[in-house]
C-alpha cells in the first residue's frame, strides 16, 4: 500500500507561511547553516534537495521553530539566576535625596560614589 507523503513546498512558499514572514534567503540560510540557539546548539530547518532546488514541508517549518524555542528555553532555565535581576535603590538613599532637596541629576562624582557603595 502506498503511504501518503507530506507535501513538499519551495522555500518561497515556506517563507510565506513561516511566522514573521522571513525572506526566501533567510529560509535558505536556515536550511544550510541553521540558527545557533542560546544554548550554542545549531538548529537547521529540515529540507530535501531535488536538482538545484531546496524543498521543505509546513511540518518541518513548525518543527524547526519548536526545536529552536526548546533549545532556547533549556538555556534560559539553566541560567535563570535571581542574582542577575535589577534591584531598586535602598529606601534610605532615596529618602536622603528627598530630604536634601537634590536635583534628580547628580554630579559625576556623586554617581561614582553611589556606584562604589553599591559594589558596581
Amino acid at each position: 500500500m502506498h503511504e501518503q507523503q507530506e507535501q513538499h513546498i519551495t522555500l518561497t512558499q515556506a517563507a510565506k507561511i513561516a511566522p514573521g514572514r522571513p525572506s526566501t534567503n533567510c529560509m535558505w540560510r536556515w536550511c544550510r547553516r541553521g540558527v545557533i540557539a542560546r544554548s550554542g546548539e545549531r538548529i537547521k530547518l529540515e529540507h530535501i534537495r531535488i536538482g538545484g532546488k531546496l524543498f521543505t514541508t509546513p511540518v518541518w517549518v513548525h518543527e524547526f521553530g519548536r526545536r529552536l524555542a526548546e533549545a532556547d528555553a533549556q538555556y534560559f532555565d539553566r541560567h535563570d539566576d535571581p542574582a542577575n535581576e535589577c534591584t531598586p535603590l535602598p529606601e534610605a538613599r532615596s529618602a536622603q535625596r528627598r530630604s536634601r532637596g537634590s536635583h534628580p541629576t547628580s554630579s559625576p562624582e556623586e554617581i561614582e560614589r553611589e556606584l562604589e557603595e553599591a559594589g558596581l
